[in-house]
């Protein structure tokens, strides 16, 4: 039996009412989607693939909000986020790309805390959180080697406060002024 093609550029699913719930098509730059409609028209759900590779899942409410995103950047990395119900995003938990600059704590041998950059291996996790404004003030994750570190940012994202181990596993508290210079440390 011969398999039949049926080739279009894009198609509706409608309901009885005629009203358009679901869409496969190709956007306007000819990247694939799937979207789902509520029976008001809303868009609820999206799948995405865009010409450079990455790869989408937006989530959203009855008011047009995404309020969850799911990809995969056309770098490899990979993330989640969750919006308010503003839209706005609140928290993302992401796995870095290979080779991305990741910050680090070292303890030097006269007991100074410093900033280490290293690059990251494909997967490091981060965690970050966001205010209303959209400005993340929060971020976890893990340095290039695996050791943990947080840091604390004001609204204008000046970093005030780092903890964390460092890569030998001493334990690290620093907090830093406007100029993002050291004014109390303490380590192990």
């Amino acid at each position: 039996m011969k398999r039949q093609v049926v080739r279009a550029r894009a198609f509706e699913v409608v309901d009885d009412s005629g009203n358009v719930r679901g869409t496969l098509g190709l956007s306007e730059d000819n990247s694939p989607f799937v979207s789902l409609q509520d029976a008001d028209g809303q868009v609820r759900v999206r799948i995405s693939l865009n010409p450079d590779g990455a790869a989408g899942l937006a989530i959203g409410d009855r008011n047009g909000k995404v309020r969850a995103q799911f990809g995969l950047s056309s770098d490899g990395s990979a993330n989640l986020a969750l919006g308010d119900r503003n839209g706005k995003i609140r928290a993302k938990f992401g796995l870095v790309s290979e080779n991305a600059p990741t910050p680090g704590l070292r303890v030097g041998d006269d007991g100074e805390v410093n900033f280490v950059y290293s690059l990251a291996e494909q997967g490091s996790p981060t965690l970050g959180l966001y205010d209303e404004a959209g400005r993340v003030r929060i971020r976890l994750g893990l340095a290039a080697e695996g050791s943990p570190i947080l840091r604390l940012l004001t609204a204008e994202g000046e970093l005030k406060v780092i903890m964390g181990l460092d890569g030998d596993g001493a334990p690290v508290l620093q907090f830093t002024d406007a100029e993002g210079r050291p004014t109390w440390s303490a380590s192990q």
